[in-house]
């Protein structure tokens, strides 16, 4: 991992593109995670009992895990004779223990709330998890929302793909079904505070161990996300993951829209890249930032990306008719 760290520093020092470097980063992510599997596999006393699928979720399922941050993980397994099911569950759990362990060993932190191969929640054969989905669409209150965001952005790194496709497939049908889903993960993607208050200052931090830091994450690169992503799935389109690819995408299908979602394409990028050098220099996640330290430049290209926010969240606001919220 150390060295897909000195690759990142040498490529944000170059000036190397964006979709390039995210590109090769998330690469090399994925293929440490294929090793680490090859190698837990060979450990386990048996083969495994049934086909499975291994899904990074989150910023690694949406390919823009650049720093280090903390592993969301989960297995897809085929059904099994009822009988088998409780030691086929049993063998995929011990080796996601395996897994998880051996990728927090080499640098990939353990999810502070267990969304890991190894917790049962996120370890199910393919019915299982169609229920799940199915709660999470049909009643989606605030926590099956904030489950869905960071479940519905997976991508198969390992394994049987057609689980996963059949998955997808299942989520598109009931969100067919349950069309009011979309409101809710629009709302959802409103929740995220402001990055610029009145007079266009930065918003920062009141109080916590973050007061008077800029927060990155949720003030800009969230809103960006979580709106790149009920465009998507509303458009029935699960094979684009990143945040990037899914505006050029939707440039691609509205002609009318096609400027901003290429704004909110650039503005995404800015702000990883922004987030990747803020973290090399301060050996953490980049998510908070000390704007005394930013030059006059830099506060410029951040501010620009607020402007797009603004406009995109006005947008999703208007399409999903999310009338409370003042954006």
């Amino acid at each position: 991992h150390k060295g897909i760290m000195r690759l990142l520093q040498g490529y944000l020092d170059n000036n190397i593109p964006m979709s390039i470097t995210l590109k090769i980063i998330s690469e090399l992510n994925d293929a440490c995670v294929k090793q680490v599997i090859h190698i837990c596999l060979d450990k386990m006393h048996a083969p495994p009992p049934s086909s499975f699928a291994w899904l990074a979720m989150g910023s690694q399922g949406r390919r823009e895990q650049l720093l280090k941050t903390d592993q969301d993980n989960a297995i897809i397994y085929e059904d099994v004779e009822p009988k088998n099911e409780e030691a086929t569950q049993a063998y995929f759990l011990k080796f996601a223990t395996k897994v998880n362990k051996a990728l927090q060993q080499i640098g990939y932190e353990y999810c502070p709330a267990e969304m890991m191969a190894s917790n049962p929640d996120w370890c199910k054969n393919l019915s299982a998890w169609k229920l799940t989905v199915s709660e999470w669409i049909s009643n989606p209150g605030k926590e099956q929302v904030l489950l869905s965001s960071i479940f519905f952005d997976y991508n198969s790194v390992y394994g049987d793909s057609k689980l996963v496709d059949q998955l997808s497939q299942h989520i598109f049908e009931t969100t067919e079904n349950y069309p009011r889903f979309f409101y809710h993960l629009a709302e959802g993607a409103l929740q995220n505070p402001s990055p610029s208050g009145f007079f266009r200052d930065f918003l920062v931090e009141q109080d916590g161990a973050h007061k008077d830091f800029f927060d990155l994450k949720r003030r800009a690169l969230m809103p960006l996300t979580d709106a790149a992503r009920v465009l998507i799935l509303s458009q029935k389109i699960k094979s684009i993951s990143g945040t990037v690819e899914r505006y050029e995408k939707m440039a691609e299908l509205e002609e009318n829209n096609r400027e901003l979602y290429l704004s909110c394409s650039y503005a995404t990028k800015a702000l990883l890249k922004f987030r990747a050098k803020q973290g090399m220099l301060h050996h953490d996640s980049g998510r908070f930032i000390a704007l005394n330290t930013l030059s006059k430049e830099e506060k410029i290209k951040l501010k620009r990306t607020f402007k797009t926010i603004k406009e995109i969240q006005t947008l999703i606001a208007v399409r999903f008719k999310v009338s409370n919220k003042v954006v």
